[in-house]
């Protein structure tokens, strides 16, 4: 089952929808999307994991 995050559903102000196969590729593409869209660390990304995983549904 393919899996879908909306950024706006991890508390951003953006309309970016990540779709994949996995979890861990919607992660790893929210991460990119993460640091390049919104100026995330890692630090950041690792106190955000839980938020963001919890975010990713099944579509």
């Amino acid at each position: 089952m393919a899996k879908q995050l909306n950024c706006a559903d991890v508390g951003f102000d953006c309309s970016a929808q990540i779709n994949a196969d996995t979890e861990e590729e919607v992660m790893a593409q929210a991460a990119d999307h993460a640091k390049s869209a919104h100026g995330l660390s890692d630090s950041d990304l690792q106190e955000q994991e839980g938020a963001i995983r919890g975010a990713i549904r099944d579509v």
